[in-house]
């Protein structure tokens, strides 16, 4: 009798515990879905609202870069006011003009332009970008490789595919702060979900990680929804077909790169901002040697703020065009607001900022103060 009852508590026991198992995970599970169908909501609720993105399928994942340029794409740029910009890439991935013919992109002298979307010109036409002014000034060729959301670290991986490949005669690079902690980081800075992209660790020498994991962003077609009417019906297919997969997507790899970032297998960023810098665009400038390339750094910022600019730590023998600092000069009284209103873009009636990206008066400037460095070196 005493071993029957015996047998009976641990059979209870172990229902209760299983049980208790149960109802952990269904609670678990319901708080994480609750969990991700608000960040679908407020994912959703950006896309409606008409913020300024992108608009057709124009990057793809690279195993490198994170994600790159889609050769041949095109695709627009779309505001909450006023009509969108159509973009194209090349068959080599650089940004072109859209009528552009591949017979129009061979003559020399050649320019190529490494940066983020202040160089790719983000808002603006690609004719009015300053790589393609500088380029058509010059009465040579532009060859634009500027990434939106890159950092020196992909700046550093395309410049080692392009330089050898392109022989540019002037090698134009952006120097700007951003650029260096967007290479000390594991992941892109995105509109919603998670884009990793190469990073440097190491503090005695300088290694460069591969993303940490290839992103999901580029396989979903976000912006079909952009501007489908607003519903129910409409939010449930948003969240079956985009939210619940690219949440799933991120978090499940997100925990597996923690996982391996606590128990070593993926080292951490690098802490020297100095180091990098200097072991960079000294990388960048051994490539321009070794291909008859000049090399023009250019200095861009983002606000009414001078940058400070480490030319101890750039090259010797680069051009350095502190255009940052010719920007501010332009203004009658240098502020937050008179920034602002000379070089972000402005739309609407009445007019209001779109996007803080240099707009076209900008881009003329700062190709100017580089064709004027140009020909005063020679």
């Amino acid at each position: 009798m005493t071993n029957q009852h015996s047998a009976l508590s641990t059979e209870k026991k172990f229902l209760f515990y299983c049980a208790l198992l149960l109802i952990l995970s269904s609670t678990s599970a319901l708080v994480y879905l609750g969990y991700t169908v608000n960040r679908s909501i407020k994912l959703y609720s950006y896309i409606k609202s008409s913020q300024r993105g992108w608009q057709g399928k124009v990057f793809k994942a690279d195993t490198e870069l994170g994600f790159a340029h889609i050769p041949d794409a095109k695709g627009l740029h779309v505001f909450p006011v006023g009509p969108p910009i159509p973009m194209r890439f090349d068959k080599n991935g650089f940004r072109v003009p859209v009528g552009d013919t591949p017979a129009e992109s061979n003559g020399r002298p050649l320019v190529l332009a490494l940066g983020c979307s202040f160089t790719y010109g983000d808002a603006v036409y690609a004719r009015d970008t300053y790589p393609y002014l500088v380029g058509q000034s010059l009465t040579g060729t532009t060859k634009n490789a500027g990434c939106c959301s890159c950092g020196l670290s992909q700046m550093l991986i395309l410049a080692g595919r392009l330089i050898p490949a392109h022989k540019p005669d002037y090698l134009i690079v952006q120097y700007s702060p951003w650029l260096i902690s967007r290479s000390l980081s594991p992941f892109a800075p995105t509109y919603g979900g998670k884009s990793p992209g190469p990073y440097f660790y190491g503090d005695e020498g300088v290694a460069l990680h591969p993303p940490v994991f290839s992103t999901n962003l580029v396989n979903l077609s976000l912006e079909s929804y952009r501007n489908t009417p607003k519903s129910v019906i409409d939010f449930i297919s948003f969240l079956w077909n985009a939210g619940l997969p690219q949440f799933f997507y991120d978090d499940f790899n997100m925990s597996r790169y923690m996982f391996k970032r606590a128990i070593g297998v993926i080292p951490k960023p690098a802490s020297d901002e100095n180091n990098i810098v200097r072991y960079v665009y000294e990388e960048i400038a051994i490539l321009a040697r070794e291909n008859g390339s000049r090399l023009i750094i250019v200095v861009l910022g983002n606000s009414a703020d001078p940058v400070p600019v480490p030319t101890h730590l750039l090259p010797s023998d680069s051009t350095i065009v502190d255009v940052h600092a010719t920007l501010l000069e332009r203004l009658s009284i240098v502020s937050k607001e008179n920034y602002k209103k000379a070089y972000a873009h402005w739309r609407g009636s009445p007019p209001r900022i779109v996007d803080t990206h240099p707009n076209e008066k900008a881009h003329q400037i700062i190709a100017n103060e580089i064709l004027s460095k140009i020909k005063n070196r020679e």
